[in-house]
């Protein structure tokens, strides 16, 4: 009787505890198709200007990305496959083409501030289940040739193309966020993993694991069956805290060091939802699978980026079939399409919270710009002085698609 009354305060201490710990998520309240229309001047402020460098071979592209590391600005020019590399000052520095190595796409590793490109090699056509034995089978040496690595180390003088050997964590996915310590959130299902168990999220030291979250069935998981899904992983300015957010769930993640709480929960219409089934009955094939998704295109998929400020939340969602980025206002509980918000004269016309496109650093966005719009900009209105970081650089009519770096800030 006595264990049986134990084991009851138990269940009403932790029902209790999960009360508290769902009443203190910050709610996010969604509506992904709500127009939600307000001026940019309403969420960005401290707009300031890097012209770089005017050289003849490098044009902003429609789908160029900039990123800032602590030395260089990057930008990225993935239609032309060429990184261009400038000073924080705007100054030329070089231009990398990485056209040679086949279809890869460039990343940063800011731990180790690093460029890499990783993926198979381009003499192996790989399916999903060989990189699941390959994987299984990885201390066999054999195994590395299926695989290429390559990295700019931006802390040489000089940085160039390095060929590299892929390491376990390269296959993994697994990205470093201490020293030694790496997070890893690569989701598959396959019939050839002989045990069953497995986490959605888990952290290595080293090569060795630590801490799983989210246990799973890897061999027959109703969500993830036909289709491989990851854990998003996203740094905050404080070093010690990362968001996590997971495929299907609407409960976006708080990891301080190596605890995980639930932080934030985003409140969806009910048409926007997954279906209970969804997540206990598979889909009889992968054609199954790509036709509910198409059809049910604007459900739930997955949290992608997560920024957060005293008075906004930007982030973005993707949908089984759509993606879009909000900004949230907290004190209105109210959120926006970023492409529906609009852009002003008194931030020169400027289109700064996009899709894509955009990255920040700490507190601060970066987005590359045509000259060219800015140009026209102040043709058309000459009333509006021309900011001081700006001037010389207009004064010299640079070509219209000389691209121009835009720093910024959500207003605080």
């Amino acid at each position: 009787m006595r264990n049986y009354s134990l084991c009851l305060v138990l269940i009403l201490y932790c029902q209790v505890i999960s009360s508290i710990a769902q009443s203190q998520l910050q709610k996010i309240y969604l509506h992904p198709k709500a127009s939600g229309s307000e001026k940019q001047s309403k969420f960005v402020d401290s707009i300031r200007f890097i012209p770089l460098e005017i050289k003849d071979d490098i044009q902003f592209r429609t789908y160029a990305g900039v990123e800032a590391t602590d030395n260089y600005f990057l930008l990225k020019d993935y239609s032309g496959k060429t990184i261009a590399l400038y000073s924080k000052k705007g100054r030329f520095i070089k231009k990398i083409s990485y056209k040679k190595l086949g279809d890869f796409y460039p990343q940063y590793d800011e731990f180790n501030n690093q460029i890499f490109f990783f993926g198979s090699n381009k003499n192996y056509k790989l399916t999903s289940r060989d990189k699941i034995k390959i994987k299984l089978a990885w201390s066999n040496p054999r195994n590395k040739k299926y695989f290429s690595k390559y990295i700019i180390d931006l802390n040489d003088a000089s940085p160039v193309i390095k060929k590299v050997i892929p390491q376990q964590n390269d296959i993994l996915y697994a990205n470093q966020y201490g020293d030694d310590l790496y997070a890893m959130g690569r989701i598959s299902t396959s019939e050839l993993y002989k045990d069953s168990l497995d986490y959605e999220f888990k952290i290595y030291k080293g090569t060795q694991l630590v801490k799983g979250y989210f246990p799973y069935n890897r061999i027959n998981e109703p969500r993830f069956i036909y289709k491989e899904e990851g854990v998003s992983f996203i740094k905050t300015d404080t070093p010690d805290i990362h968001i996590v957010s997971r495929p299907f769930c609407d409960t976006i993640f708080k990891l301080v060091n190596d605890s995980l709480l639930p932080g934030y929960q985003l409140v969806l219409p009910l048409e926007n939802s997954l279906p209970a089934w969804y997540f206990t009955r598979p889909f009889k094939n992968k054609t199954e699978r790509d036709n509910f998704e198409r059809n049910n295109s604007w459900m739930l998929h997955q949290v992608y980026s997560f920024y957060e400020t005293p008075r906004f939340i930007y982030f973005g969602v993707g949908y089984l079939y759509n993606y879009e980025t909000y900004i949230y206002q907290k004190q209105t509980n109210t959120s926006f399409k970023t492409k529906n918000i609009k852009s002003d004269s008194s931030q020169y016309n400027l289109s700064l919270l996009a899709d894509y496109g955009i990255s920040h650093k700490a507190d601060k966005f970066y987005k590359a710009q045509n000259a060219g719009d800015l140009l026209t900009f102040f043709e058309k209105n000459k009333n509006v002085p021309v900011p001081p970081d700006l001037d010389s650089f207009i004064k010299s009519h640079p070509p219209a698609t000389t691209p121009v770096i835009i720093e910024f800030k959500l207003k605080n």
